[in-house]
């Protein structure tokens, strides 16, 4: 439960507000401004800061309708990308160089307030809300992500839920396509005097484009994502929104990390072996935000939210063979090696489990997580000396907490591709982490002629404790600083730049040697606007993320052994740098726009000191890694070009990424045939047409060529992106 003091601070400033609002002016109606529910502040507010920002508003969401956060992120510079499942059901997003694993390594927010099933005691993002139900996404990097913490080094995403309409209105949006694909969403709401409110629905689910080698045809999931809304507001000399949102989500898949030979892969890279057939995801998640926002005559404005999310789960999936000798994840690297070929026929069905080791071991992760907290904004904008500044104080007090229930049976696997069960259910791991933190920013942006200067200080208090039969605890303080700059030198051109310390916590239940990861971060760009001469506009950013201690944490997803599980490991030196640049421009000619995009990213990620890593968090169980090693699954070139053709009640969109090939194993020089993940490129259209105004229909293609690609070799064998996916839909509004 919370504490008492954050509490009581909330409680003050709520009844302060309703004392202070008794001259409310009852005819007078509002909503929030459209840029009041960015943090960005919108597109017009994200040209003059003094650090990366970028906004895909509702626009660009229905151009390509996509629910797969990994295709929407694609246009955006400085990200890193590691595809799993084709849909995007657990994403892996890493921002200037920080690892994609699960997300961890980035600051994931809605509306605001941090989605993570538990930021601090466990970072990776298992849950990651529905894309579909968004009305935009906000990604921050350099030092305009000091105030979004925990994690401080790569950037933070903020996905934005779909705001409560002004007049009554509603929409119902179907659609069907290959591998049984359906998606339907529906929302309506309304403001009512001063109350407002909106209600959504969503139901998303696929057969799965995989097929099993048992004969099984689902590998897909469902999804379902019930959200309400609602709010009420008195308007007068202060100015007071209330508003609620409930919202519940549950998931079953039939996903694995199980993957195939690269040989396999090669002759049919959608198969999947018979020893995944077991394998499903369950999840329950439910969350509540209650968010007060004061706006005062004088200009100081409030914003306090207090929220909870709990998510539930229950991780069933291929575990290993018994016995500690071999691993799934050699057998598929090296299947013609040694006894290889005989787990190998095992995995497939061809053979059966003629040996205890052939057993295989199927294990349930299922973990409970708590994520609660309360947080408060204060902005206030003053004039001093003749510089007009911009003030914003944060304080936020966070607890959450997880609760791991491992456990694991033995199967045996018969000739053809049965598995029968063998034995009792025993228990792998049992342990509870959690985490209370305080923090605390202020961020001041002092503005004169044409140039702003942001100044921010942000301080972390931690308190982490692991309790596994034995209680240990651990506590960090961290004080991290950051300044930018951005002065509009022209009409035309801008220059940024800006200097900030970057941070991500160790996890309860750590070896007393290991150290949080920290970095020293640099940037420096241009932003163009050339909209005068029909010439759009772009920036131009260069980074340098110089980390003193670069960490990574170990967890089924990145093949990890069971004993290591959630345990971190220190790398010493790492340095990351790299190139973002941006464009778009939206040409008109007899009557047609042509709206056009580029984004890319160039990076070089290199280990600057050498070690061994002993528990395989960046590699291969015990790989000797040394000064000048490149990260794995960073690749160093990232290009996404799209293209629109718009007329009266037509739109055409094509969107084309290419991904340069990257290493699945630290190393350098030329990549080895068995550690390289090819680069490829993906190419996804969409079209729709205005029926009437209430009526759209719409088609949408993944993957137009339908090209067969890699996506990640871990934690066990090759696994494929989407195949080319065909879709129709209609939206009607009420």
């Amino acid at each position: 439960m919370f504490k008492s003091v954050p509490v009581a601070f909330s409680l003050l400033f709520s009844i302060s507000a309703v004392a202070e609002s008794t001259d409310t002016e009852q005819d007078a109606r509002s909503t929030l401004d459209l840029d009041k529910i960015y943090i960005t502040g919108g597109e017009d507010e994200i040209r003059r800061l003094p650090g990366s920002a970028t906004l895909i508003d509702e626009v660009a969401l229905e151009a390509f309708e996509y629910t797969d956060i990994h295709r929407i992120l694609n246009a955006v510079p400085g990200v890193n990308l590691q595809e799993e499942d084709g849909y995007g059901l657990r994403p892996n997003i890493g921002l200037r160089g920080t690892s994609p694993e699960r997300s961890k390594k980035v600051t994931l927010m809605e509306d605001g307030v941090l989605s993570g099933p538990a930021p601090y005691s466990a970072p990776a993002a298992y849950y990651f809300p529905n894309v579909s139900r968004m009305s935009a996404v906000e990604v921050f990097k350099g030092p305009a992500t000091t105030q979004y913490g925990p994690a401080t080094i790569g950037g933070a995403v903020n996905l934005v839920s779909r705001a409560i309409p002004f007049a009554a209105e509603g929409e119902l949006d179907a659609q069907y396509g290959q591998y049984n694909f359906q998606r339907y969403n529906v929302y309506y709401g309304e403001q009512i005097g001063d109350f407002g409110y909106v209600i959504e629905g969503l139901n998303v689910s696929t057969d799965g484009f995989k097929d099993l080698d048992a004969g099984t045809d689902d590998t897909g999931f469902e999804r379902n994502d019930v959200n309400l809304k609602t709010s009420w507001q008195s308007l007068g000399q202060v100015n007071q929104i209330f508003q609620l949102k409930l919202g519940y989500a549950d998931e079953q898949s039939n996903e694995t990390y199980l993957g195939l030979t690269r040989d396999d892969f090669d002759a049919d890279p959608y198969r999947r072996y018979a020893a995944s057939q077991l394998d499903n995801m369950q999840w329950d998640h439910q969350q509540i935000q209650l968010t007060h926002n004061l706006e005062f005559n004088s200009g100081l404005t409030l914003n306090t939210d207090v929220y909870r999310n709990t998510y539930k789960r229950d991780w069933f999936k291929v575990n290993g063979f018994n016995t500690d000798t071999t691993s799934i994840q050699d057998v598929l690297k090296n299947p013609t090696s040694g006894n290889n070929p005989d787990f190998y026929n095992v995995l497939t069905g061809e053979a059966g489990s003629s040996t205890a080791a052939e057993r295989i071991k199927i294990g349930n992760n299922g973990r409970e997580y708590v994520s609660q907290g309360i947080q408060t904004r204060v902005n206030y904008g003053f004039e001093l000396a003749g510089l007009n500044n911009e003030l914003e104080l944060g304080l936020r007090y966070h607890q959450d907490q997880i609760e791991r229930n491992h456990s694991e049976q033995l199967y045996a696997m018969q000739v053809g591709g049965t598995l029968v069960a063998e034995g009792e259910v025993y228990t792998t791991s049992q342990n509870k982490g959690e985490a209370s933190a305080i923090a605390i920013y202020v961020k001041d942006e002092i503005s004169f002629n044409e140039t702003t200067v942001t100044l921010g200080l942000r301080n972390e208090q931690i308190t982490a404790t692991q309790t596994s039969g034995v209680k240990t605890e651990s506590n960090e303080s961290v004080l991290l600083p950051g300044v930018g700059i951005y002065s509009q030198l022209h009409s035309t051109v801008g220059i940024l730049a800006g200097v900030h310390k970057g941070y991500s916590a160790t996890s309860p239940g750590q070896d007393g040697d290991v150290e949080p990861e920290e970095s020293l971060n640099y940037e420096f760009g241009a932003r163009f606007d050339l909209n005068e001469f029909n010439l759009g506009q772009g920036e131009l950013v260069g980074f340098f993320n110089d980390y003193s201690q670069l960490t990574g944490s170990c967890s089924f997803s990145n093949g990890c052994d069971n004993s290591d599980i959630d345990s971190q490991v220190n790398a010493g030196e790492a340095q990351v740098y790299g190139l973002e640049a941006a464009w778009k421009i939206t040409p008109e000619m007899a009557g047609y726009t042509f709206p056009a995009s580029l984004t890319y990213t160039f990076t070089q990620a290199e280990f600057g000191t050498n070690f061994t890593d002993t528990k395989g968090a960046f590699g291969d169980n015990g790989q000797v890694i040394v000064e000048g090693d490149e990260l794995a699954y960073v690749p160093q070139h990232r290009l996404n070009a799209q293209f629109g053709i718009q007329r009266n009640a037509w739109k055409a969109n094509l969107s084309a990424l290419y991904q340069s090939e990257m290493r699945d194993t630290p190393g350098q020089g030329a990549i080895a045939d068995n550690e390289i993940i090819d680069a490829y490129m993906v190419i996804d259209v969409s079209a729709s047409y205005q029926v009437l105004p209430a009526l759209q229909l719409y088609t949408t293609v993944d993957n137009l060529m339908g090209n067969d690609y890699v996506v990640a070799s871990m934690p066990y064998g090759y696994r494929p992106g989407k195949p080319r996916s065909a879709n129709l839909g209609v939206k009607y509004k009420f």
